[in-house]
């Protein structure tokens, strides 16, 4: 990583989010690190852990995404939002919104989102969230939101994929400190701009609502069926048999749009 932590902070327009940072060049996660540095160090709300390539960079359930030196940048934001359990959930839309948010400010049209963790530009995807909780006595005592984007990565980074990037699709050159700055600042907004919000505004950008879908459950089963909306615990809702079968983050092993 070019920049160094402090003047990366330096540079932030956010009031508390990205600080503490801490920068590498290259970090086997930087989800598992900010959620060490929340869990064994008590990192306070706002820690951030960033690199510019990860070595075993892992989606939801264990998917691997491919980080390009100098084309991809990841980082991860410890929160403490005093949630019960079951909120966890939203803070996936919560991720998910922060990072379409953040890239409509750097000039990214039309960014959607796939939930519940992928960004997609058009047809291409130009990046993923994740979240992972720490559970207290009733409350989620600390949580990780992992960004994972593409700057200037390229089919030929990637050619088992199909990938948008921010360089592709503004037409110019981007720095990570004006990316991590865009999506913090929208995240510190969203997150104190209540449920309400957050769900509108997700349910806007949501291009999985309104298709066929077939979900892969855990620990065994599928649904299949319309997606009908996006419910107020951020569980997606199918449409099966007239009814609908709610889909929530902890259950689903994969989400395959049926053409």
């Amino acid at each position: 990583m070019a920049i160094e932590a402090e003047r990366l902070e330096s540079q932030l327009t956010t009031e508390s989010l990205g600080r503490p940072m801490r920068t590498y060049p290259v970090a086997v996660s930087v989800e598992a690190m900010a959620a060490a540095w929340a869990r064994q160090e008590q990192a306070p709300e706002g820690a951030t852990v960033v690199a510019s390539q990860e070595l075993a960079a892992r989606g939801r359930r264990g998917t691997v995404w491919k980080t390009i030196p100098d084309r991809s940048l990841s980082f991860a934001v410890v929160l403490r939002p005093a949630l019960p359990p079951a909120g966890e959930q939203l803070l996936w839309l919560l991720a998910s919104l922060a990072a379409a948010e953040g890239l409509d400010k750097l000039g990214v049209a039309e960014v959607r989102l796939k939930w519940p963790d992928d960004i997609f530009v058009g047809e291409g995807k130009i990046g993923v969230i994740r979240v992972q909780a720490h559970l207290g006595p009733g409350q989620i005592e600390s949580a990780v939101l992992t960004f994972r984007l593409n700057l200037s990565v390229t089919p030929d980074d990637v050619p088992d994929a199909l990938p948008a990037s921010v360089v592709g699709a503004t037409g110019g050159t981007v720095e990570p400190s004006e990316v991590i700055d865009a999506v913090l600042t929208a995240l510190e907004g969203l997150y104190h701009g209540g449920v309400e919000p957050l769900l509108a505004a997700y349910r806007a950008r949501c291009r999985t609502i309104g298709t066929r879908v077939r979900a892969e459950l855990l620990p065994r089963g599928e649904v299949e069926g319309l997606v009908k909306g996006v419910d107020d615990q951020g569980s997606l809702e199918v449409e099966v048999n007239g009814g609908i079968h709610p889909v929530t983050v902890e259950t689903l092993r994969r989400l395959r749009v049926i053409e």
